[in-house]
């Protein structure tokens, strides 16, 4: 047994398999810290569509009653109902500054239809 493995090519072999299990598990540890970067990721990934989804329920949720559809409306196209009136405030210009025609001329697209 002595002289099996006292011999220089078991030795040569044994070496040869033991550099080759040490390259494997280095590979096998690049590979589980890769996975697990990306885990991260993924799971950074996930929070942030929960809360996007989680945000579009709240926004759905708002908006399938008569109110929120209501409230949406009046906010993205500067309608009223029959009998109301829009108003427009504006700023109280200082003194200083005299009105310029400009300043008067300027209506939304939208106002010049009506």
């Amino acid at each position: 047994m002595r002289t099996v493995f006292g011999s220089r090519v078991t030795q040569g072999i044994l070496l040869l398999l033991a550099f080759f299990v040490l390259l494997s598990a280095y590979n096998r540890y690049l590979i589980a810290r890769e996975m697990a970067e990306r885990r991260e990721a993924v799971e950074s990934e996930i929070s942030a569509l929960e809360s996007r989804k989680a945000s579009m329920e709240a926004e759905v949720k708002y908006l399938s009653n008569e109110r929120g559809i209501e409230a949406e409306m009046r906010r993205q196209f500067d309608i009223a109902r029959d009998g109301e009136q829009v108003v427009i405030i504006l700023e109280d210009e200082t003194p200083a500054t005299a009105p310029t025609a400009t300043a008067t001329t300027t209506k939304r697209a939208w106002y010049k239809f009506w």
